[in-house]
């Protein structure tokens, strides 16, 4: 019997990566199929690079973001003239409710052409959220398996979450957002259905696990593995230099909370030496921007090295997020001696220690947030130490760790469902 695993993801996140190494480190992965990926050496690449000197500065920087190198090249099987297309609209003129149309259709496109031409009798397909319903039922009716990884919680608990945040600040409503409620009903339920073929579902956090267990998923058929950290960074004495950075780094936007670390930042009333940086592209509308008090800067997507090099001025990474999965900026400022401010919605419960290696305060709680944000101002001994405890706990949590429990659970079930 073949015991290999087709491996499918329209991109390359570092949690898709991660997982694919896993399944390489274990000798399963026969593949790793996905859209476009960049390599300097490929033609294509390089006409992406010239096309995108119009929009950035350093295109290299931007499609670095593209490239697969946690599996040999040999297992990577591109198709990617959708996916450039997408990201071709979205920095054209017409904007991100273009950019979404044609995002829903690559996938999926992606999906029927993985199902037609990359099930070579493999034991399992590993797939991903809306990306995997057309593969997942081919798989099946030639008697294989199915695991899919969730990265964020079940769409009933965002969209819950999220109608009561736009009934509550209307004017955070964008035309996307109008768009994706008007579409949802039909990309809920190309979800629900591959979350019912799947005979394994691969989740971050016990947040993503419990959303999905209250829409009847049997308890035994989820296995939580938090994402990994990357390795720690260890610098003397950062935490009582000034300036004093609060961080959010992401998308700032409804679903991150950000609006409510704005209005923490207003109730702080920061001094001179303390500052609040937001960088990653900003949805919120100006209104909620306007006379905010003290030092705040505001920067949209930055490449990853430049990020990490942000981790190392930071002082305090903000996510009051109203729901994640398992957001991977919480181990990157961990391993960079970042304590966090976060919310029980991040995915963090479980990985994170309120006190001990940073801070859990409640969803939409503003003052919370500023109180506990005062706290680490007032505190630069105490601040140190749970700097200290975070680079540990995320030294003890690696990415290797995280494909070592993969590969293991995987492994069993595959095991298991050939008995």
């Amino acid at each position: 019997m073949n015991q290999k695993i087709l491996f499918s993801h329209p991109g390359c996140p570092p949690f898709a990566q991660q997982a694919a190494r896993a399944l390489y480190e274990a000798d399963v992965l026969s593949a790793y199929v996905t859209s476009f990926t960049y390599d300097s050496s490929d033609w294509l690449s390089a006409i992406m690079k010239l096309g995108m000197r119009a929009v950035y500065p350093d295109p290299e920087n931007q499609l670095s973001r593209r490239q697969i190198t946690e599996v040999p090249q040999s297992l990577v099987k591109a198709h990617p003239i959708p996916e450039i297309i997408r990201t071709l609209a979205s920095k054209s003129p017409l904007g991100p409710i273009a950019a979404d149309m044609i995002w829903e259709r690559a996938e999926l496109w992606f999906d029927k052409t993985v199902a037609r031409k990359h099930l070579n009798g493999e034991r399992a397909v590993y797939g991903y959220e809306h990306a995997a319903s057309e593969t997942f039922q081919r798989q099946k009716k030639r008697g294989g398996l199915c695991i899919y990884d969730m990265p964020i919680c079940h769409h009933a608990k965002s969209s819950s979450l999220l109608k009561e945040e736009a009934e509550e600040f209307p004017e955070t409503q964008t035309s996307l957002d109008i768009r994706r409620k008007r579409v949802a009903p039909r990309v809920n339920a190309r979800k629900d259905a591959e979350l019912e073929i799947a005979d394994l579902v691969i989740t971050p956090s016990s947040f993503v696990k419990d959303s999905l267990t209250e829409q009847g998923v049997p308890d035994a058929n989820v296995r939580v593995i938090p994402f990994g950290a990357p390795p720690v960074v260890r610098v003397e004495s950062k935490k009582t230099s000034r300036p004093f950075i609060f961080l959010s780094a992401g998308s700032q936007s409804v679903r991150k909370g950000t609006h409510y670390l704005l209005e923490a930042w207003r109730r702080l009333r920061p001094a001179g030496d303390v500052e609040l940086w937001l960088v990653g592209p900003m949805s919120l509308p100006g209104r909620l921007l306007d006379n905010l008090p003290g030092k705040v800067v505001i920067r949209s997507s930055v490449p990853r090295r430049e990020l990490f090099s942000i981790y190392q001025q930071a002082s305090v990474l903000m996510l009051p997020s109203l729901c994640e999965g398992f957001a991977l900026v919480i181990t990157e400022a961990m391993a960079n001696g970042l304590p966090v401010i976060t919310t029980p919605n991040s995915g963090a419960l479980g990985f994170l220690t309120h006190g001990k290696n940073g801070f859990i305060v409640p969803i939409r709680d503003a003052e919370r947030l500023a109180e506990t944000m005062q706290w680490t101002i007032d505190n630069p001994e105490g601040i140190a130490e749970i700097a200290a405890n975070a680079i540990d706990r995320a030294g003890n949590w690696q990415w290797s760790d995280y494909r070592a429990k993969l590969a293991s659970e995987v492994s069993d079930f595959l095991a298991r469902s050939s008995n």
